[in-house]
């Protein structure tokens, strides 16, 4: 199966295929997260607000929009934008490091390796997307009243920081995090794979068939860990003065159960699905594009770099055939050098 990548590793380099990794991941981490933000706030508020609890996707927009402004559904950005670039960029590059290590020992297993690679690229970037989610989150559920404006994610991790410590400020529900992310980026990875390979080479759609795998690809991966989100969205919402046993992921549980029966594991399953297409088509179509244009400058440079050795070798054996063995001096000349060449 091809590699969505447009050129083979071996035309760009190893150090080159990590460095255009990060760069991909980069911009496409930013580009995802801008066009998916507003879904992705109305899928926590749906999960992590009781008030929502009857609501559509359609009309928690549409009520956050009436009551706090169209702010409001970007609420908590800066914080996650910022990571994003980080997040894409660690799991792109951890995902391509993996499948070069694992390129000896699974050659004849391309899924296998490319879920296993996902997996470990998950696995790495669950610490950081934890503390982002936490920020996040916390900023999403907040509801303006009266009174002072709401803290902002500084003054948010300060708090935390300050009550709770640094391990739970940061890293409350890492644990669900990682149950999370683990195995959904191996099925991301594999599925975005899969299906990009297959409408490539039968509809011919060129970017859109990029889009497409990518939309697909992220609802694929987050519908078969959306009961995990949506505890991990409880928890990360909780305010600092729960207790240990209110954030325990048996508590949540055991209260969304008895509160809403086996249904409360779907909560916000609509606005998660459509955020995941939206959010993942848009990141992987800036990935293949910003791995194009990396490829393309990459291509140019390195055919300047061979012209310019070529030259100087051509002009080396020259200057030898001329000269043979006597002293080779050169002298400037208006364009160029002038060659010289002497007894020893």
């Amino acid at each position: 199966m091809a590699s969505p990548r447009t050129m083979p590793e071996a035309e760009v380099g190893k150090s080159a295929s990590s460095v255009r990794d990060f760069l991909g991941g980069t911009a496409g981490g930013m580009i995802g997260i801008l066009s998916g933000y507003p879904l992705d706030t109305a899928k926590t508020r749906l999960q992590a607000m009781t008030r929502f609890e009857k609501s559509s996707t359609w009309e928690v927009l549409r009520v956050t929009t009436q009551a706090e402004g169209i702010r409001a559904l970007y609420k908590g950005l800066s914080f996650p934008f910022l990571c994003s670039a980080l997040v894409t960029s660690l799991v792109f590059s951890v995902r391509g490091t993996a499948e070069r290590r694992l390129q000896g020992s699974l050659r004849d297993r391309p899924q296998f390796r490319i879920f296993f690679a996902g997996c470990v690229a998950g696995l790495a970037a669950s610490p950081l997307i934890c503390t982002a989610d936490i920020v996040k989150t916390q900023r999403q559920v907040q509801i303006p009243g009266s009174g002072s404006m709401p803290p902002g994610p500084v003054s948010i991790i300060k708090q935390r920081i300050r009550i709770l410590g640094l391990r739970q400020a940061c890293w409350q529900g890492l644990g669900a995090t990682a149950m999370k992310e683990c195995p959904s980026f191996g099925v991301y990875f594999l599925v975005y794979e899969q299906s990009k390979h297959l409408l490539a080479s039968t509809s011919g759609l060129g970017m859109l068939s990029t889009l497409l795998s990518g939309g697909i690809a992220g609802c694929c991966a987050l519908s078969m860990v959306h009961p995990v989100d949506v505890v991990k969205s409880r928890i990360q919402s909780l305010s600092v003065d729960a207790t240990p046993k209110e954030r325990s992921v048996m508590n949540v549980v055991s209260q969304g159960l008895s509160r809403e029966g086996p249904a409360f594991f779907c909560r916000g399953f609509g606005a998660a699905m459509q955020r995941a297409f939206v959010l993942n088509s848009m990141c992987f179509g800036g990935y293949e594009f910003s791995v194009a244009v990396f490829d393309r400058v990459h291509q140019r440079t390195s055919s300047w770099g061979r012209n310019q050795v070529e030259s100087r070798k051509r002009a080396a054996t020259a200057v030898s055939i001329i000269c043979g063995d006597r002293q080779v001096s050169y002298g400037s000349q208006s364009h160029g050098q002038a060659v010289a060449c002497s007894d020893r």
